[in-house]
């Protein structure tokens, strides 16, 4: 297979993973708002596929790939928001979610016309060190910002649970690479410890969006904060783990797309919600 064929193949499967696991974000929202067991539980089930969508994506291009589809995802969640989940969002916050959507595809193209070099032989401590501190210091300070308005906390939320689920899926890129391509599974004893421990990057986003419903942030707003972090920060660490993947214009193109997009859409006013009190977790 071609690297263009492997990459589109990647980028394919992140459109699909993407849409499934917006989605899910919706139906735990929906089970919870609604007390209805069996919906939420549904909408774990589907968030428990995320693993396995990076998994068969890293086989065929670099991660890489896989998360600069992530921003897509929002346009079915922004519908299931809307009409299942009856989100008022304003015109501004249509228009940021519209931007990101953009700035996701320009990403993607970026990685097409420039490509991205393989994750084998990446800097696996800097990787580990950056991943360590992400998930000691998420729910540390998620304890700190447990009074602050809910807008606040859902930029919080959104960024450490995308934090979290990004470097789950660089930390499998890395473990998943070879020397003459990635495998669907490691073929090395490092592999496998790194492969085994990404998971809890996996638990750790998951763990982040219930406590962000239990503090009645919005499923949209979240989308979209999640999904700028989930998209730039593969982008930042493969400039600094791997040589030779520096920033290219069209990846701080798209970014600057995806900051843009997030300040229209929390500008402003707030969307109906239900305010945080101080007994609240």
């Amino acid at each position: 297979m071609t690297e263009l064929g492997g990459a589109l193949i990647a980028m394919a499967t992140g459109v699909v993973g993407t849409s499934v696991i917006h989605l899910s974000k919706g139906f735990m929202r929906l089970g919870i708002s609604n007390r209805t067991s069996s919906v939420y539980a549904i909408g774990v089930a589907m968030n428990f596929t995320n693993p396995l969508w990076v998994i068969l994506a890293n086989r065929f291009a670099p991660t890489i790939f896989y998360t600069s589809m992530y921003g897509l995802g929002l346009i079915p969640l922004l519908l299931f928001s809307r009409y299942r989940l009856n989100e008022r969002l304003h015109r501004r916050q249509y228009r940021g979610i519209a931007i990101i959507v953009a700035g996701t595809l320009i990403v993607g193209i970026g990685n097409l016309l420039g490509g991205k070099p393989s994750l084998y032989g990446a800097n696996q401590s800097l990787l580990i060190a950056v991943a360590l501190f992400w998930l000691v210091g998420a729910p540390l300070f998620s304890v700190l910002v447990r009074r602050v308005r809910v807008p606040v906390q859902e930029y919080f939320f959104g960024i450490t649970a995308g934090g979290l689920a990004a470097l789950e899926a660089l930390v499998k890129g890395v473990a998943q690479a070879g020397p003459t391509g990635s495998t669907f599974l490691p073929q090395t004893t490092v592999g496998w410890w790194l492969f085994g421990v990404s998971f809890l990057g996996a638990a750790g986003a998951f763990g982040m969006i219930q406590w962000s419903y239990l503090r009645h942030c919005r499923a949209s707003m979240m989308g979209s904060l999640y999904d700028v972090s989930y998209v730039t920060i593969p982008l930042l660490l493969s400039a600094l783990l791997v040589d030779g993947a520096g920033l290219g214009v069209w990846s701080i193109l798209g970014v600057a797309c995806l900051v843009a997009g997030v300040l229209e859409t929390t500008r402003g006013g707030d969307a109906e919600m239900t305010p945080v009190t101080q007994s609240q977790m």
